[in-house]
This record gives C-alpha cells, structure tokens and sequence, in this order.
C-alpha cells in the first residue's frame, strides 16, 4: 500500500490556503500541521475547516519532518517565494498560492532552487479549480457539449 502524501500548510495569510489544504484532503493527504506568523484574519477559519490541525510554533520543525512531502504556501505575497525557496532546500516539493512570487528577482532564484534540488514549485490558481462556473463547465466539455 502506498503512504499517503503528508503536507504542511504555511503561512495562512489568504483564504485560498483553505481550498489548498482542502483539495489535498479529498484526494487522500494528510495534513501534518501547519505554521503561521501571528494570528492572522484567516486563522479563526482554517480552524473552523481543520479543527485537529496541529500548529507548530517554529516553521523549523516542518522543514525538518521528513515525512512532509508538500508545503502548501498562503503567505504575504512579497514573502512567498523566499519560503518556496526554503522548502525546496529541505526537500519539500511546493504548492504556493498565487501569485507564486513578486519580482523577477525571486522567480530567478525560484528556478534555480528548482534546478538545483529537483523539487517541485507549482503555483495554485484556485479560480480554475475551485469556482462552481469553472466546475460545471469542465463537466459539460466531460459530457461532449
């Protein structure tokens, strides 16, 4: 049998990390647990969606879990491509919301992180996936409409 994927939620400074971690869920992972600065506006309903999610007061202890698989990235934009980057280096493949970083500075480094580790960066466009419109029109083309 094989181990379900295990993943980390870090950085819950947008709502999308709720689908992130959700869609994760509903295909088998597991959440490991989950790291944020602060209490962000968005805490209260992650909880509220994942209430056994276990928090981890330093992000160390996720990037040293070698079971972790997956770090799902919700973070401050500006901070999104430093903590991709991080992960990469600790062997975690990355699943970022978008956009995945802010300046061309960051994506260079990104694709060298990439290159260097052979790690996975992916950037999460909710809107293609998670949107009711989006859905039923995926079934449709399905369908042969």
């Amino acid at each position: 049998m094989t181990k379900p994927l295990r993943v980390a939620a870090i950085g819950l400074d947008h709502r999308h990390i709720y689908g992130q971690v959700g869609s994760m869920l509903n295909v088998g992972a597991e959440l490991a647990g989950y790291w944020t600065k602060g209490e962000p506006d968005t805490l209260p309903g992650f909880l509220k969606r994942f209430p056994d999610a276990q928090r981890f007061s330093n992000r160390q202890q996720l990037l040293d879990d070698e079971s972790i698989d997956l770090f799902l990235i919700a973070a401050t934009p500006a901070d999104r491509g430093a903590l991709a980057i991080e992960a990469m280096e600790h062997g975690k493949d990355v699943m970022t919301d978008k956009p995945g970083c802010t300046s061309v500075e960051q994506l260079t480094a990104i694709k060298a992180t990439v290159a260097r580790t052979g790690r996975i960066w992916s950037v999460d466009f909710s809107e293609r996936f998670e949107v009711a419109s989006v859905t039923k029109a995926a079934e449709l083309v399905q369908a042969g409409a």
